[in-house]
């Protein structure tokens, strides 16, 4: 099996949790179909293309910094006789992610040829976010090996976090651990589609010590849990 590591650092990144109408909350980190569309849509895949992707790929992410969390609130006007409806939207400015994909070789190749020349423009979240690479050789081609590991970097789920778990800082700027319900594929029925959601942990400026070993994948070495 093949890896694929990518390095970003947006200028504001959005990724909505679908939760709230007037708060548009934002995941500190790619979800999965939003790590995987970004592929998707570098690769130049229809909606057909990206529902396969999604079967195809295993999915981590390691924050490695968080960036500074930003609210902006802009009034919603319809008419003269309507009331304001002030929204709130979360950005986080200057964040730095480390993306890990895993698959077939074919695939993996594919869409490391497709990040450096890209059919449509590679977004982190909404329109307005930008992908932009944190270093020149931002996209890199390495080997994923399965593992076991308690000590962790990479998102965590939900139920193994609840067995035990210690949260250990390294920065200054750091998230502490907390639980999301992240996107992680879609059912479709007629032309609609729902999210398929699974619990999990985000942290940042540290590692998590879980009491128990899970399943990982080792990408050049390093243990990432994948969704």
């Amino acid at each position: 099996m093949l890896g694929l590591v990518i390095e970003a650092r947006p200028l504001q990144a959005h990724f909505r949790i679908p939760y709230n109408s007037l708060l548009l909350d934002s995941y500190p980190f790619p979800p999965r179909t939003t790590a995987i569309g970004l592929l998707a849509g570098a690769m130049g895949l229809s909606e057909e293309g990206f529902k396969k992707l999604l079967g195809e790929l295993r999915y981590g992410v390691i924050i490695e910094d968080p960036g500074a969390r930003v609210e902006e609130t802009a009034a919603i006007f319809k008419n003269p006789g309507s009331p304001l409806y002030p929204i709130t939207k979360v950005l986080y400015h200057k964040p730095h992610y480390r993306l890990f994909f895993a698959g077939d070789e074919n695939i993996i190749e594919r869409a490391y040829e497709a990040l450096l020349d890209p059919v449509f423009t590679p977004y982190m979240g909404d329109s307005e976010s930008l992908f932009y690479p944190a270093k020149r050789e931002y996209a890199r081609i390495v080997s994923a090996e399965e593992g076991k590991e308690s000590t962790l970097r990479s998102l965590i789920p939900g139920d193994e976090y609840a067995r035990g778990a210690r949260f250990m800082v390294l920065r200054k700027n750091n998230l502490t651990p907390r639980e999301y319900r992240m996107p992680v594929n879609f059912t479709y029925r007629g032309k609609g589609r729902r999210a398929v959601y699974r619990r999990v942990v985000a942290f940042a400026g540290g590692y998590v010590e879980l009491a128990n070993e899970v399943d990982v994948l080792l990408f050049d070495g390093e243990p990432v849990f994948v969704f």
